[in-house]
């Protein structure tokens, strides 16, 4: 790793103030590939660029229309019908000269990049995680629906990282986490219905089911968490109808305050991931901004 410039110690001071000049050389050296751009996606690619990372691949070919300037701050009336990531490589890049920002292709290939973070198709999720793991690249799912959202993160078999223990010492940890379709088959047991809630959040079975397939109707998304908890023989009365249907009231929107709540801390996660200051969430967030709930808990065989 290259030293880092005095002009990048002076624009970055406060940050290397909290997490030192090591973590900075890795944020600077690292590269951050972002599929599909949403407000979420958006909150989060502004944060990893004002942080100072090394290279941000964008890729998102829709072209943008009158529906996205609602929810993508940075996109207005003159980019309409250019690609979503082209332009937003543009606006970026006038935030952090310093950090290198490119428009990547569909068909990309994953094993150059420290972390890939998908916020496209929820059902296209598993095949992204697949070669991720395949590639041994860290790899990162998210996604905010309305007033909902969620980040599910696999760093792999073995991910180390150091922990502050106190002001002075630290120690070097190691955490293990398991693949997104291992943790989407995870059966989970406990004595009763009302522990299973306290322990796992309800919405976390509800975007997992997500991932199998699309629905459109509140009737479709019942059948299809039913059958997700079914098949893992989990109590389908751990997830009630009524946030089912919240959920399902949500679909196919964005709601700018909570896609910012979550696309904020899903840049935290990535920071986390490269810095290797601290364990990053094992393995999934859920948030409820009805309820004000960010909760993360562990899904594994």
């Amino acid at each position: 790793m290259s030293a880092i410039s005095k002009d990048e110690v002076a624009l970055y001071d406060r940050q290397i103030r909290l997490w030192g000049m090591e973590a900075q050389t890795r944020l600077r050296s690292s590269s951050v590939c972002i599929m599909g751009i949403t407000a979420l996606s958006l909150e989060t690619s502004k944060n990893l660029v004002l942080s100072g990372i090394g290279t941000l691949t964008l890729i998102d070919s829709h072209k943008i229309t009158a529906q996205d300037l609602q929810v993508q701050y940075y996109f207005d009336q003159s980019h309409i019908g250019r690609p979503r990531d082209h332009v937003l490589a543009e606006q970026l890049q006038l935030l952090n000269p310093l950090v290198t920002i490119r428009v990547g292709k569909s068909d990309q290939e994953l094993s150059g990049f420290d972390v890939v973070v998908h916020v496209d198709s929820y059902t296209k999720a598993q095949r992204v995680a697949s070669a991720c793991r395949s590639a041994q690249v860290n790899f990162v799912a998210a996604g905010a629906l309305g007033l909902f959202g969620f980040v599910f993160v696999d760093c792999g078999d073995r991910h180390e990282y150091v922990e502050t223990t106190s002001a002075e010492s630290s120690t070097t940890c190691v955490a293990e986490y398991v693949s997104l379709s291992d943790s989407l088959a995870a059966c989970v047991q406990e004595s009763s219905t009302v522990r299973l809630r306290r322990k796992y959040p309800p919405l976390v079975f509800v975007f997992q089911a997500l991932m199998a397939g699309m629905v459109d109707t509140e009737n479709e998304l019942e059948k299809l968490v039913k059958a997700s908890l079914h098949n893992r023989s989990i109590p389908s009365d751990v997830v009630d109808h009524d946030i089912i249907s919240r959920v399902a009231q949500s679909l196919g929107t964005e709601f700018v305050p909570c896609a910012a709540v979550v696309g904020g801390t899903l840049a935290q996660k990535v920071l986390k991931i490269i810095t290797r200051k601290d364990m990053p969430i094992n393995n999934w967030y859920t948030y409820d901004a009805l309820k004000g709930d960010a909760i993360t808990c562990t899904l594994k065989p």
